[in-house]
């Protein structure tokens, strides 16, 4: 049997590492080419990590999804995130490449829409391969915020800061040591601004931190701060997922959750967010290749009961 925390050290060290030496060959050169042959490093490292493949196949065989191939198509998903990130930080947003990889259809709309009644709007996802890449994406339609999280990890904190700033990133984030409440007013001051906030709120809590939901046939804690937001400022949810087809990341929107005001608040937004929580179950087992929190020690705790 593997040692839990060496596999958990393994993960932080291959995640991490990639990262770094990514990013500073990347700053060094203009060669598309040079980026490019990353790719090939990544992919072989996720062939041969023997001991990541085993603790991912048995994560999703206990959630329920795992089918051959499943492991080299998660992989595959993991290894487009950082080469991504990678020519960003070659050359800039604009001429990375990343633009032409994704795709909107006509659920757009919804999106615009939401957006043009002048209250601000959430734009919600899981945290499927890709997600450091969307908001800009869309920000040359939409104004869109990125809510960063302050991490524990400083490293992942500096990662996630230069990946903002290298994709040209309107980052919005709490000081250090923030109550719940001036963590609420940094995103409530962008939505009454009139701009897109763009947050991944399927991040775990402990039980006295958010609302029991089902995911992957197991109770997890959401926050429900994303629907606390919307009430006080009247800005719509637009639910978002995206997936891989045909060598593009296609987006779909959702219709938008407006939550009118009064009444049982609490249990209003604790509902909405067992809805969107069901939808992002139904989407996981459809799509399970596109969810980068596969080996997140959180997720693999709960996953493995």
């Amino acid at each position: 049997m593997f040692n839990m925390d060496l596999l958990r050290q393994m993960r932080k060290t291959l995640t991490f590492g990639s990262l770094r030496v990514g990013m500073e060959i990347a700053r060094r050169t203009d060669d598309r080419a040079v980026v490019e042959g990353l790719r090939g490093v990544f992919t072989v490292l996720t062939r041969t990590l023997f001991p990541l493949r085993a603790r991912l196949a048995k994560n999703m065989k206990l959630a329920g999804v795992y089918r051959p191939g499943l492991l080299d198509a998660h992989f595959d998903r993991v290894v487009d995130q950082m080469t991504m990130l990678a020519h960003v930080f070659r050359a800039g947003f604009a001429r990375s490449g990343c633009p032409e990889k994704f795709r909107f259809d006509d659920s757009f709309d919804l999106l615009v829409q939401a957006h043009a009644a002048g209250r601000g709007v959430i734009n919600i996802a899981p945290h499927i391969c890709g997600y450091p890449i969307y908001p800009p994406i869309v920000s040359p339609l939409i104004p869109c915020s990125i809510y960063l999280r302050r991490n524990k990890d400083p490293r992942k904190m500096r990662i996630n800061e230069a990946i903002g700033l290298a994709s040209k990133g309107h980052l919005v984030y709490p000081p250090a040591g923030a109550t719940k409440a001036q963590r609420l007013r940094v995103a409530i001051d962008v939505l009454r601004s009139g701009r897109m906030l763009f947050i991944t709120p399927d991040t775990p809590r402990k039980p006295y931190q958010g609302v029991p939901v089902t995911i992957l046939g197991r109770t997890v804690y959401f926050p429900t701060g994303v629907f606390v937001m919307s009430l006080r400022t009247g800005a719509p949810v637009v639910p978002t997922v995206w997936r891989w087809e045909n060598g593009a990341y296609h987006i779909r929107y959702s219709q938008p959750i407006e939550l009118a005001r009064g009444g049982r608040v609490k249990q209003k937004v604790e509902d909405a967010t067992r809805r969107w929580a069901q939808s992002v179950d139904e989407f996981l087992h459809e799509h399970p290749e596109m969810w980068w929190n596969w080996l997140d020690k959180r997720w693999t705790r709960i996953i493995r009961g």
